[in-house]
Formats: C-alpha cells, sequence, structure tokens
C-alpha cells in the first residue's frame, strides 16, 4: 500500500538535521498497525513529529502518545501537528524512562525509536505496558552497519552499539516473546508479546 508521508516535514527533518524515520521504516509501521488493527499507539522519540503525524494521518489508532525530552523539538512537532490538524497525538515531555516506570496505560503498539544505549533499560517497562499480542518495533539495530560488523565502531557510538546488541539479545532470548530482526531501514526489531 501507499502511503501519504508528509514532506513538508520531512524536509525540514533534513535541512535542519533532525533524525527521523525513513520512509520505508514508515511504511512497514503503518502495514503493521493496520494489519494487526492496533489502536492505542505508544512512540518513543518524538522529535519533530513525522513518525507520529504519518501513524496519525495513515492508519486506523485511534490515539498516539509520543515522548520526547527536547523542548525545541516537541516546540516544532506541536506547530506541525498543529499545521497538520492531527488531534489524537499527545506529547509528553521529559526523559522516558519516568514515564515508561509510571504509565498505567495499555498500548497494542509500541515504536521505539529513542536514545539507542536505553533501549535494554526501557524494555521491561514497555513489554508491562504492552496487551496480550502487543507489538514493539525497535528501530535502527544495524545502527549504520556498527552493530553488524560492517562499519567500525567509532569511539562515541561504542555505548550505544553495547546497548543495541543487548537489546537485541534480550528480545531474542526471551521465550515470552516471538522476534525477528528485519532489514528495513536500519534494521527493525519486530517483537510480539505472547
Amino acid at each position: 500500500m501507499t502511503y501519504n508521508f508528509n514532506k513538508e516535514i520531512y524536509d525540514y527533518g533534513h535541512k535542519f538535521g533532525v533524525p527521523i524515520s525513513l520512509n520505508d521504516t514508515l511504511t512497514f509501521l503503518c502495514d503493521t498497525i493496520n494489519k494487526h488493527g492496533c489502536k492505542q499507539v505508544l512512540e518513543i522519540g518524538t522529535a519533530i513529529g513525522y513518525g507520529s503525524i504519518s501513524i496519525s494521518q495513515n492508519t486506523c489508532a485511534e490515539h498516539i502518545d509520543t515522548l520526547e525530552i527536547d523542548p525545541e523539538r516537541i516546540k516544532v512537532a506541536k506547530d506541525f501537528l498543529t499545521k497538520n490538524n492531527v488531534k489524537n497525538v499527545t506529547i509528553f515531555e521529559g526523559n522516558a524512562i519516568n514515564y515508561l516506570k509510571t504509565c498505567t496505560k495499555k498500548y497494542d503498539f509500541v515504536y521505539m525509536d529513542g536514545p539507542k544505549g536505553q533501549y535494554p533499560n526501557y524494555l521491561p517497562y514497555i513489554l508491562n505496558l504492552l496487551n496480550p499480542n502487543g507489538i514493539l518495533i525497535a528501530d535502527n539495530l544495524n545502527f549504520h552497519g556498527m552493530v553488524t560488523g560492517k562499519i567500525p565502531i567509532t569511539a562515541g557510538c561504542r555505548a550505544m552499539v553495547k546497548g543495541l546488541k543487548k537489546y537485541i539479545d534480550l528480545i531474542t532470548t526471551d521465550k515470552n516473546l516471538s522476534t525477528q530482526i528485519l532489514q528495513i531501514g536500519d534494521g527493525l526489531g519486530v517483537t510480539i508479546k505472547k
């Protein structure tokens, strides 16, 4: 299926160096949400709202909660939400772990695209928030080839790569989870809670 992703937000992200989801990643997310009828969605890493607005405009999701720590990015995301008349997205400002630890809401679908080194720390809290048969998709599991060893790990990325490798180990060895690592975008981990 072909989706309509907002070119203005995409262009803004590239112009100002804001990391945003790749369109093939967003296509997979939208396909998955629609196929499984996911109504309540959580996104970790709002950035400028490209992912949450894309999900809002192209899926059956009823509501998207999205987490972002950077107030400047939140301001831009809110401007894009208003400009695009998106009313079913709520942005929560602050450290994602604080939200994950205290949230009592349940989700059908979680898209994790925040700080890569934190993925293992987020995982137990996310699993607690996921409904049975809920889906967790984690982005950037290849981390530009550093996780797979295709390119050398740069000094500033060691902690992120270590965190991603630990996360991959956790999601692929837990018998209560069904996981696939897909070579879409920069590598997606698709985990279903049994």
